[in-house]
């Protein structure tokens, strides 16, 4: 795929690609991600793109304005109609529901490598590394169709996520000691006695 660029956008790497390549090899198996997809954190539409290719109705979202101009371009260049909103989290989408939700996060404690601001909040997710996600957690319930689930790209570098969902692991991969997986979340259904 070829991507333009911006230096105050993340540019895909392996965390992206692994995202990418697993969702395409579970869409077969979780037909949620060929209904309506919400990405949140789109950055350059690597991932909206891929979901688009898939044959999701995708909606993706991101705090910075540079990342939905230039995710925009990609679309367009790609030929993908998708619905690209600037905004933080879900404030963009009020209260819709999605199929499922798709979001690469940041998930490094802050390191101060980074001289743009737009490029830190990409990467770093709060100061364990986790807050963020439980931001998203916490709001996903809200935007999320019965049996929907929640596709996360998580790393060994990041805290404990918040129960109360239910896990299912997919590709990993260790980067330079750093292990990436993606894992599917999806609500814990209560037993009633």
């Amino acid at each position: 795929m070829n991507l333009r660029k911006d230096g105050r956008v993340y540019e895909p790497a392996e965390d992206s690609w692994l995202l990418c390549a697993t969702l395409e090899r579970a869409a077969t198996r979780f037909p949620e991600l060929r209904g309506a997809v919400l990405e949140v954190g789109t950055g350059s539409g690597i991932v909206a793109l891929t979901l688009a290719a898939l044959g999701g109705v995708v909606t993706a979202t991101d705090l910075n304005p540079h990342a939905i101009a230039l995710a925009r371009r990609n679309a367009r260049v790609a030929g993908h109609h998708i619905e690209f909103l600037q905004g933080d989290l879900f404030e963009p989408v009020g209260d819709r529901r999605f199929d499922a939700i798709v979001c690469n996060p940041p998930y490094l404690p802050p390191g101060g490598e980074y001289d743009d601001r737009w490029l830190a909040l990409a990467v770093e997710g709060g100061p364990t590394g986790t807050e963020f996600t439980h931001r998203l957690l916490a709001g996903a319930p809200r935007h999320l169709r019965p049996d929907g689930g929640v596709w996360l790209l998580l790393s060994s570098a990041m805290g404990e996520l918040p129960g109360g969902w239910e896990r299912e692991a997919f590709g990993e991969q260790d980067f330079e000691g750093e292990i990436l997986r993606v894992e599917r979340l999806s609500l814990a259904r209560s037993v009633s006695g």
